[in-house]
C-alpha cells in the first residue's frame, strides 16, 4: 500500500474545513459512485452528492453550501472541490519515478548542454548545440534538433519532434507525438507551379504550457509563432505559422488555426473549431464546437456555427432552419387554395 493521509491532513493542504471524522485515513481516489471506505472523492452538485448517500466513501470534497446526506462519509468543505481534488490527486497517484541520466542508446551530437538531473530516455537524438534545462525529462524516441532550447522542469513525452527553431520555456509538458517548429504551409506561385517559401522563424512555447498528443505547431515564416504562458492545448491540434496564441487559453481537440491568426489571452476554442488566417479572436472570447471562424471576434463574446456568428444569432438561425419544412408545406397549401402553382 502507498502513502495514506488523514482527512485533516488533506484539508490543511487545500484550506478546507472537516465535517465528520478528521482522523479517517485515506489511501486512494475514486469517482463518487465507486468510492469506498479508503477513497477520497469530490462532488460539486446535488446530482452527484446523491452517490454519497448510497455508498460508503471515506471522504468527499464538497462546496461550502451544498447539502449532503453524508452516510458516514467525512466531508471536506472547500470553495472549489474540483480544483482541490486535482491538487490532491498527485499525493495518491504520483508521476512515474524519474531516473536522471542519459540512456546508453541515446545519441547526443557535439555541443549539447545538459542541466542538472536531466533524464534522457532510450533512442533519443539531440542535435548539436541544443540546450536542455535542469530536471527536464526527455521521453523515448524523441528527436531534438540543432540549437533547440528547452527550459527547466519540462516533461517531453515519447516520440516528440522539436526541430530547429523551437524554444521551450520552463515547466512545459509535451505529450506523445507533439511536433514543434515544423515548416509552415507557405508557397509562392511560379511559372512552373508552387514555389516553397523558406520558413526561418521560431516556434516559442512560454512557461507552464501543456500540449496534447500529436499536436503540431509550425515555426514562423520570418517572425515567431508563439504560445503564451499557461495555455492548454488538447490532442490533434494544428497551429499555423506566425500565429500568436495568448496566455491561459484553452484549445480543445482537432482545432485548426491558419497562419498569422491572433488568439488573445483567455480564449476558449471548443473541439474542431477552424480559424481562417489573419484573424483576431479577442481576449476572453469563446467559440463553440465545430464552428468555422471567417471574421474577427470581439473580446469577451461567445460565437458558434458555420460560418461562426454571435451565439444567440446562430441559435435563432438554426431554429429557423428546422422550421423550413413546415414553412414550405404551409406555402404549398396556401398556393393550392389560392390557385397559384409553385415553381
Amino acid at each position: 500500500m502507498g502513502m495514506t493521509y488523514t482527512a485533516r491532513e488533506l484539508a490543511e493542504r487545500v484550506a478546507g474545513h472537516v465535517e465528520g471524522d478528521p482522523d479517517r485515513r485515506l489511501a486512494g481516489i475514486a469517482p463518487a459512485g465507486n468510492a469506498g471506505p479508503e477513497h477520497l472523492t469530490y462532488v460539486v452538485s446535488e446530482k452527484y452528492a446523491r452517490h454519497l448517500a448510497s455508498n460508503d466513501a471515506g471522504a468527499a470534497l464538497v462546496p461550502p453550501d451544498l447539502e449532503v446526506e453524508a452516510n458516514g462519509t467525512t466531508l471536506i468543505r472547500v470553495e472549489n472541490p474540483e480544483l482541490a481534488f486535482s491538487r490532491l490527486i498527485v499525493l495518491f497517484v504520483p508521476d512515474e519515478d524519474r531516473r536522471p541520466g542519459v540512456h546508453q542508446t541515446a545519441v547526443l551530437e557535439t555541443g549539447v548542454s545538459l542541466g542538472v538531473d536531466v533524464a534522457i530516455g532510450p533512442f533519443v537524438v539531440i542535435g548539436r548545440d541544443a540546450m536542455i534545462g535542469d530536471r527536464t525529462e526527455i521521453g523515448p524516441g524523441t528527436v531534438i534538433g540543432s540549437g533547440v532550447t528547452i527550459g527547466n522542469d519540462c516533461s517531453i513525452g515519447p516520440s516528440c519532434t522539436l526541430l530547429k527553431g523551437a524554444v521551450v520555456s520552463d515547466r512545459v509538458r509535451l505529450h506523445a507525438g507533439v511536433r514543434l517548429a515544423v515548416d509552415g504551409f507557405g508557397y509562392a506561385s511560379g511559372p512552373e507551379g508552387p514555389v516553397k517559401i523558406p520558413q526561418v522563424g521560431r516556434c516559442v512555447i512560454e512557461n507552464d504550457v501543456e500540449i496534447g498528443a500529436n499536436s503540431t505547431i509550425d515555426r514562423g515564416s520570418l517572425g515567431d509563432t508563439t504560445v503564451g504562458a499557461g495555455t492548454r492545448i488538447d490532442n490533434l491540434v494544428h497551429i499555423g505559422h506566425n500565429c500568436r496564441i495568448g496566455r491561459n487559453c484553452f484549445i480543445v481537440a482537432q482545432v485548426g488555426i491558419a497562419g498569422s491568426s491572433v488568439v488573445e489571452d483567455g480564449v476558449r476554442l471548443a473541439g474542431q473549431v477552424g480559424l481562417a488566417g489573419h484573424l483576431t479572436v479577442g481576449a476572453g472570447a469563446a467559440v463553440g464546437a465545430q464552428s468555422g471562424v471567417m471574421t474577427d471576434i470581439p473580446a469577451g463574446e461567445v460565437w458558434s456555427g458555420y460560418p461562426a456568428r454571435p451565439h444567440r444569432m446562430w441559435l435563432r438561425s438554426t431554429s429557423m432552419f428546422y422550421k423550413l419544412p413546415e414553412l414550405v408545406k404551409r406555402i404549398g397549401a396556401f398556393e393550392k387554395t389560392s390557385g397559384k402553382e409553385g415553381p
